[in-house]
């Protein structure tokens, strides 16, 4: 029943003569108190205490007339009975409306709340739909005008301004990335996004990461000179190696960075490890994405306060014979030409 719901007093009533005759066709040592509080309690949840406490007193009646009226009992014991059933009524009636009270108090407040998300959550997704409409306007803009002054630019320019229009390009491809792949998806969820996964060498992939940096200085490469193949999209896999590295070096203001591949057994492994603060989850979810979209894992271990973390990204080999693979490139190298 709902709340002010009159026809409660029907049950109550109801629950109360029935008490009252239990109680009357029962031998004296009976106790139907319990069933007294029945009613009491429904009628004080349902129209508060001033009714729970006029049951109480309606009970407490019904009890003197079963005991007094009807049975031989002594009037101090009678009397002594009503009074402690009394008792037992009224504080009833009283906590059961203080529940009731304190329920609706926390369901108001947690239907506030959730409006207030509900709020939030509308006004973060028009400012989605928005992003998504608006941003890749932009970025087509930004790659075309790399594209166009990149050719002209890099005909006579040393090899230090080609790694830096590279870097450009990357970070291009990157930013086009979160703004058109991965914000309209709208979940941290390698199920809606799509990679271009093919044959690649991860050495290079690693270096041109870290090329991108703005500490470059900082950035320890070593890397075995032996190509290490890999079935990944070359992109978002240098999108996740930047993002470690960038945010290791963020961590490590006046400490290098340490990027090392090796290889054991099937598998690659590429450490990036700062010596100063550690990573958090939160810093590592994107990367995470990334490798694991690309059928790697990536493991984050933290050495305690001020000692800083080590990001291992673990992909499998690709076991295709060293051959096939450079005339894979070369291929690509002449579809690129």
């Amino acid at each position: 029943m709902q709340r002010g719901d009159r026809r409660v007093l029907l049950v109550a009533g109801g629950l109360t003569v029935a008490t009252g005759l239990l109680d009357y066709l029962t031998p004296a040592d009976a106790d139907f108190t319990e069933f007294y509080m029945l009613a009491v309690v429904v009628t004080a949840w349902v129209l508060g205490w001033k009714a729970g406490v006029a049951f109480a007193f309606i009970g407490v009646a019904a009890g003197l007339v079963a005991d007094d009226a009807l049975r031989s009992t002594l009037p101090a014991v009678t009397l002594w009975n009503a009074l402690s059933d009394l008792g037992v009524l009224l504080a009833l009636a009283a906590i059961t409306d203080r529940l009731y009270l304190a329920r609706m108090a926390n369901k108001a407040a947690h239907d506030h709340e959730r409006a207030r998300w509900e709020s939030v959550d509308a006004k973060r997704n028009t400012l989605q739909t928005l992003l998504v409409r608006e941003f890749p306007r932009p970025l087509r803009a930004l790659e075309w005008f790399s594209r166009t002054f990149e050719e002209p630019l890099l005909r006579n320019s040393t090899e230090a301004m080609r790694t830096q229009f590279r870097a450009l390009r990357h970070h291009i491809q990157e930013v086009t990335f979160l703004g058109t792949d991965l914000l309209p998806l709208g979940v941290m969820d390698t199920g809606g996004l799509r990679f271009e996964r093919r044959r690649i060498n991860l050495a290079e992939v690693v270096t041109e990461a870290a090329d991108g940096s703005s500490a470059r200085a900082r950035v320890l490469l070593s890397l075995t000179n032996q190509p290490i193949t890999v079935v990944a999209d070359a992109d978002r896999l240098r999108q996740a190696f930047a993002c470690l590295i960038d945010r290791s070096l963020e961590l490590s203001p006046h400490d290098d960075v340490t990027v090392l591949a090796r290889v054991s057994a099937n598998d690659v492994a590429v450490e990036v490890s700062c010596r100063a603060r550690e990573l958090e989850e939160a810093d590592i979810e994107l990367p995470r994405l990334l490798v694991v979209g690309n059928g790697g894992r990536l493991v984050l271990v933290n050495r305690g306060a001020m000692r800083g973390s080590l990001a291992t990204v673990h992909l499998p080999l690709d076991q295709t014979p060293r051959n096939s693979f450079a005339e894979e490139v070369a291929a690509q190298d002449r579809v690129a030409e």
